[in-house]
């Protein structure tokens, strides 16, 4: 949801600069600017972002395992307010969309979201 004034503790600007995104669409556009960063892009911060780009190129049996594995590690090493409940794949090379779904880690039995990224699309940013 898009909001003018915040409503909740986490929020940030909405994408496009207009109005804010708060609650679990903040959470999810968080883990989606996790995931679009190469570990050492940001030069501020070497760590953060996740290396699953690494494996892009390499066959599937050993693509999969491992995206999830740096997924999995990115949200837990970024984003503490989230917790990794799945990562599936969708297409073939080069186009490849990935979807996490998660939920919020403080709630135990809550809603499972999820957050698409379009590997070929990032893997050029």
């Amino acid at each position: 949801m898009r909001f003018d004034h915040p409503v909740s503790k986490h929020w940030q600007l909405a994408p496009g600069g207009s109005g804010l995104t708060q609650g679990a669409d903040d959470i999810g556009l968080c883990i989606q600017n996790i995931l679009s960063t190469r570990k050492g892009a940001d030069v501020t911060r070497p760590d953060f972002g996740s290396n699953h780009f690494d494996y892009l190129d390499t066959p599937q049996d050993v693509f999969v395992p491992n995206a999830v594995r740096e997924v999995v590690l990115a949200v837990q090493t970024w984003e503490k307010r989230a917790a990794v409940e799945n990562v599936t794949f969708t297409g073939n090379a080069p186009h490849i969309v990935m979807t996490v779904h998660w939920r919020v880690a403080d709630d135990v039995g809550g809603e499972v979201y999820r957050t698409d990224l379009d590997l070929e699309a990032a893997a050029w940013i």
